[in-house]
């Protein structure tokens, strides 16, 4: 459960809600972290994982990921940034008039800054020169979702300005409106294609889904109370039957002689991105 900070420096408000001492402040990429390592020790592992610019601005989150050895694509702020040609870094010493310089690893004198994500599309002709390739991400309940993409490989620049990781970096811009542009950045196989990165990218409308469902169907906003057993009580609740429910359509679909016609890339439930003209 994620704890406000306003909430957490109140201790005599928590007190009052019931919510325990040790319950405290912690940013929602640690809480998520935690959730990951937790599923893996009980054997639950993942091909990919993908999120919102929440967690894809937070440099450290990715690290973590990165370190962790799992595949992700995560939508990043337009300022994120980095190098499309990664600098020359070196540790020689600083000149100094008198005395030892200190050794400090820094990119080499002349290199060029790194730029936020937005200025690699407008100004690097990696990007700027590269032609809008569409894809059918899938079918929406207003028709065919259809996005143009441009890709290039990426340095992030890590907490001490120097080149970091290198992830796949995925552009895509709304046909229907072209002012809605959204970054990706993807820790993947060099060879992983752009059709893969924009379906793990645009998969997260189903968690959404999940919670629109939840919501609406099944009350997860509809508590009012003053305790914090009692909220959790009722997520519990909430969530169990939200599962319970998940696990009856699934039976009920295996009892169809074929699959239903649900949104999909190919608009017949098969997953999947599709290229188009």
């Amino acid at each position: 459960m994620f704890l406000p900070e306003d909430w957490s420096d109140d201790r005599v408000r928590c007190r009052a809600a019931g919510i325990p001492d040790e319950v405290v402040y912690r940013p929602k990429w640690k809480i998520a972290l935690e959730l990951f390592d937790r599923a893996r020790d009980n054997g639950v592992t993942f091909d990919w994982l993908t999120f919102d610019e929440g967690y894809g601005g937070k440099p450290e989150f990715l690290r973590e990921l990165h370190g962790r050895t799992q595949c992700f694509v995560g939508e990043v702020p337009r300022t994120f940034t980095g190098w499309i040609h990664e600098p020359r870094v070196t540790d020689r010493a600083f000149r100094r008039a008198k005395g030892r310089g200190r050794k400090t690893p820094r990119t080499v004198a002349g290199s060029r800054p790194a730029i936020s994500v937005e200025h690699m599309l407008k100004y690097s002709p990696e990007l700027r020169d590269q032609a809008w390739v569409r894809y059918r991400v899938k079918d929406g309940e207003k028709g065919p979702m259809v996005w143009e993409a441009k890709h290039v490989r990426i340095t992030v620049k890590d907490e001490k300005g120097l080149p970091g990781m290198r992830l796949h970096l995925v552009v895509a811009r709304n046909v229907l409106d072209p002012t809605e542009i959204k970054f990706f950045v993807g820790d993947a196989p060099p060879e992983t294609n752009v059709q893969t990165l924009l379906l793990v990218a645009f998969s997260r409308w189903r968690i959404e889904r999940c919670f629109e469902d939840q919501k609406q169907e099944v009350g997860l906003d509809q508590w009012e109370g003053r305790h914090w057993r009692g909220l959790k009580r009722h997520l519990i609740l909430t969530s169990v039957s939200y599962l319970f429910m998940a696990r009856v359509r699934e039976s009920l679909r295996k009892k169809k002689s074929r699959p239903d016609r649900v949104p999909g890339a190919y608009g017949n439930g098969s997953p999947g991105t599709e290229l188009v003209a």
